[in-house]
């Protein structure tokens, strides 16, 4: 395997982009807790752990070369950020003392936000392409496949776990300053519509094609 750094510095890029992902983290954290967040930040980084066996497998060829595989993840995707989109957008927001701390509040269950951050990276194509051409970049042809590509995937689930982290703690240092429920309220419609955004983009990427 060569150019590790290289590797590394590639995937954290791609990582910290803005996606769904970093979407869920960011509102995890702001409307429960850095700790609630962290059952979806495992939840991503396990999904792309899937994602990583897809690509090196032949399922992944087979769905970024067939078309109707293709549009199937798409669309199924879509409908997944859309369900998130509307329900974040309808959620009630936290409820805030004065002092800054919570209130008697519900949480979801960790298996419930190890799901969704399952699911978010699961239901995205992109990652499999992505895969699919940095892979090779990084592996030598003379050099055992399994123990390069095993190398190669969980270093960038980890990555994943360590930039989300980031990701909330950075929202987790100005969760005080929005201490009322209007402020969370606008932020829930704000995310959520960003999640209807991304779904949006998933359906326009499968009909443009019939549009020409």
């Amino acid at each position: 395997m060569s150019q590790i750094y290289l590797y590394i510095l590639i995937a954290s890029l791609t990582i910290a982009s803005p996606g769904p992902g970093v979407l869920l983290t960011l509102t995890n954290t702001l409307n429960y807790s850095l700790r609630s967040a962290l059952a979806g930040i495992i939840g991503v980084a396990a999904g792309m752990g899937v994602i990583s066996i897809v690509a090196a497998s032949s399922l992944g060829i087979i769905i970024t070369t067939s078309q109707f595989a293709l549009v199937v993840v798409k669309i199924v995707g879509a409908a997944y950020l859309a369900y998130l989109g509307v329900k974040l957008f309808r959620s009630t927001p936290k409820k805030m003392s004065e002092s800054g701390s919570e209130k008697a509040l519900i949480l979801p269950s960790k298996s419930s936000r190890f799901r969704q951050g399952f699911f978010v990276s699961l239901l995205n194509p992109k990652p499999i392409v992505f895969f699919m051409a940095l892979f090779p970049q990084f592996i030598k042809s003379d050099k055992p496949f399994i123990s390069q590509f095993c190398i190669l995937s969980i270093t960038f689930c980890v990555l994943v776990v360590i930039i989300h982290f980031l990701y909330g703690v950075s929202a987790n240092s100005v969760k005080k300053k929005l201490a009322t429920g209007k402020a969370f309220s606008y932020l829930n419609k704000i995310g959520g519509s960003v999640f209807m955004v991304f779904a949006i983009g998933l359906i326009i990427s499968v009909i443009t094609p019939y549009l020409h």
